[in-house]
């Protein structure tokens, strides 16, 4: 008898798996890269199994009006309030030890905005995120959602699909990654207003960007 649950589980740790193989080679970009196609092309490949595409997972545009609506909306409430975390976060990190301080944290001291390099270094790390939030949206809020959604009710589902996001993130091994899992329980939320990934990807860029200029001028 097939098991959703099951099915999303074993493609996730297969995914996983042949990004971490992959992060042993010495090629700067190649595994987000591949990153991003493994997680448009696997899911694609099991919807089709079960006669299902893109569309069925939330990869569509005929809400998109809404789907901004609520990206920008929430944008706008989340946003500020993490730069202000942000700006403060590290006057407490200071107190604590440094072994502390590299788990919890991958920046330490003040920041200053007008510093951030504008290079088109920059500019491409701000275009490439689009594609892995897009393809990270896809994967997660998009098939996977859909499979566990299948055996358990919307707030399960969003919760274990968070769970998988964060720990996803741990291919680059630090704690501080797992804090992902908050703002992936946004995007399930984004998801579940509008039952499409737009909204919830575009927000996932956008948070991205935000973090990405902000480091920047750490």
């Amino acid at each position: 008898m097939r098991n959703p649950v099951r099915e999303g589980l074993l493609v996730w740790a297969v995914v996983l798996l042949g990004l971490a193989l992959v992060q042993l080679i010495p090629i700067r970009g190649l595994t987000g890269a591949l990153a991003v196609a493994a997680f448009l092309w696997v899911p694609l490949r099991f919807l089709e199994k079960h006669q299902q595409d893109s569309h069925d997972a939330g990869w569509r545009f005929d809400k998109l009006g809404l789907d901004l609506a609520w990206a920008l909306g929430s944008c706008a409430v989340v946003l500020p309030l993490f730069a202000l975390c942000f700006f403060t976060f590290p006057a407490w990190l200071a107190h604590l030890p440094l072994s502390l301080r590299v788990m919890l944290a991958p920046y330490a001291g003040g920041v200053a905005l007008h510093a951030i390099p504008w290079t088109w270094d920059l500019l491409g790390q701000i275009a490439g995120n689009g594609a892995v939030a897009f393809s990270e949206e896809f994967f997660y809020r998009g098939y996977l959602t859909l499979r566990f959604e299948e055996k358990l009710r919307p707030v399960p589902a969003a919760l274990s699909v968070a769970g998988l996001f964060a720990l996803g993130h741990l291919l680059t091994p630090a704690p501080f990654r797992l804090l992902v899992f908050f703002p992936a329980l946004l995007f399930a939320f984004l998801r579940n207003r509008t039952h499409t990934i737009v909204g919830a990807a575009a927000t996932h860029w956008l948070c991205n960007v935000a973090l990405l200029l902000l480091q920047a001028g750490s």
